[in-house]
C-alpha cells in the first residue's frame, strides 16, 4: 500500500516544486517527475542602458537530492538538500576596474509533509529554507536566507490516474512584492503526452515510444542576491540585485536506462531584466536595467523513477 500511494504522489510533488522554485530556485527540472538533477545551464549576456553595462554571460550548476521518505502512520515525511552555484559578472565603464564577477552559492535545505485525506485527494505542507553567500562577505543570517511554507492540496479528475489538479499557498520570508502567494496548476500525463502547466514552470512533451520525448518548455527564474555593491551603488542604499528571467524553447529528453534520463533545451530568455533593492528590498527604481532578450541553453541529468507495479489489493489497516 505505502508503494502504491507513493506512486501516486508523483503528480502532487508538482506543487511541492512549484513553491521551492518560485522564491528563488531555478526552474531547472524537466518535469516534476525528476526527483533528483543535475543541471547545468548557459544564458547569453547583453547590454543596459544604464551606464553601458555589458552583462557578460551567466553560468548555472545545480544539483538537487531527495533524501529518503520517513513514514509516520499515514503522513510521508520527505526530505531534500539542494546545492547551486551561479557566476555572474558585468563590464562596467564607470569604474575603475570595469570589471564585475561574482559567484554564488546557494544551499537549500527542505521538508515536505504529504497526508491522503480521501480516495483523490492529498494534501502537501512544507517548509523550505534557503541560504546563499559569496564567500567574499560577511554572512548575516537574517539577510541572506530566506524561508518558504506552503500548504498544498491536490486533487486527481477522474478515476484513471494521469490528471489532476493542485492548489494552494505559499509564503515567503522575506518577500519583494507580497508575503503569501496563491498557486495553480494542471498536470496531465496519460498516453503519448505530459503536459504541466502552472508556476514557474510550463512543459508540453510528446513521448516517442519509452526512450524519447520532444516537445516545448518555459520557465519564470527570479534570484534576489545580496551582494558586494561598488560604493557609487552603495551610496544610493543598493543592497540587493533582483534577477528575473523568462525562458522558453524546445526540448529533447532521451531516456539512458535504469530510470536515468537525458534533457537538453536550446531556446531564448524573452525577459532578462535586473533591478536594485534596498535592505528592506524595496525597488531603487533605477531605470535602464532591461537587457532585453537572450539565448540561453541547458542539460539536465535526472533520476525520473516509474511507477511501482500495483500489487495485490490489501485491506487497508484500520
Amino acid at each position: 500500500m505505502r508503494r502504491r500511494l507513493l506512486a501516486r504522489m508523483a503528480p502532487v510533488l508538482l506543487g511541492w516544486a512549484v513553491a521551492v522554485l518560485l522564491p528563488g530556485a531555478p526552474a531547472w527540472a524537466q518535469t516534476h517527475a525528476d526527483r533528483l538533477y543535475l543541471s547545468y545551464g548557459l544564458s547569453g549576456g547583453g547590454s543596459l542602458e544604464a551606464g553601458g553595462v555589458h552583462v557578460k554571460e551567466r553560468r548555472t550548476l545545480e544539483l538537487r537530492v531527495p533524501l529518503p521518505p520517513l513514514v509516520l502512520g499515514r503522513t510521508y515525511l520527505l526530505p531534500s538538500v539542494g546545492y547551486e552555484t551561479r557566476w555572474m559578472g558585468a563590464d562596467v565603464p564607470a569604474l575603475e576596474d570595469d570589471a564585475v564577477d561574482r559567484q554564488f552559492h546557494r544551499i537549500q535545505l527542505g521538508l515536505t509533509a504529504v497526508r491522503p485525506l480521501a480516495p483523490r485527494w492529498l494534501l502537501v505542507t512544507g517548509v523550505t529554507a534557503s541560504t546563499r553567500t559569496d564567500f567574499q562577505s560577511s554572512f548575516d543570517l537574517a539577510l541572506d536566507t530566506s524561508w518558504v511554507a506552503f500548504a498544498m492540496a491536490s486533487y486527481q479528475l477522474g478515476d484513471t490516474p494521469g490528471l489532476g489538479l493542485t492548489f494552494g499557498l505559499v509564503a515567503l520570508w522575506p518577500f519583494d512584492k507580497v508575503p503569501v502567494i496563491p498557486m495553480l496548476s494542471l498536470t496531465y500525463n496519460r498516453g503519448p503526452y505530459v503536459l504541466e502547466v502552472g508556476l514557474p514552470r510550463l512543459t508540453l512533451l510528446r513521448k516517442l515510444g519509452d526512450t524519447v520525448e520532444l516537445g516545448l518548455v518555459g520557465a519564470l527564474d527570479m534570484q534576489v542576491l545580496r551582494t558586494r555593491f561598488e560604493p557609487e551603488l552603495q551610496a544610493i542604499g543598493a543592497s540587493y540585485l533582483r534577477e528575473t528571467q523568462v525562458r522558453v524553447g524546445p526540448t529533447v529528453n532521451v531516456h539512458l536506462g535504469r530510470d536515468l534520463w537525458l534533457s537538453s533545451s536550446v531556446g531564448l530568455s524573452l525577459i532578462n531584466d535586473y533591478a536594485l533593492l534596498d535592505r528592506e528590498r524595496d525597488s531603487l527604481k533605477v531605470p535602464g536595467l532591461d537587457m532585453g532578450p537572450a539565448p540561453y541553453g541547458r542539460v539536465v541529468l535526472g533520476w525520473r523513477p516509474r511507477p511501482q507495479a500495483k500489487a495485490k489489493r490489501a485491506r487497508p489497516a484500520p
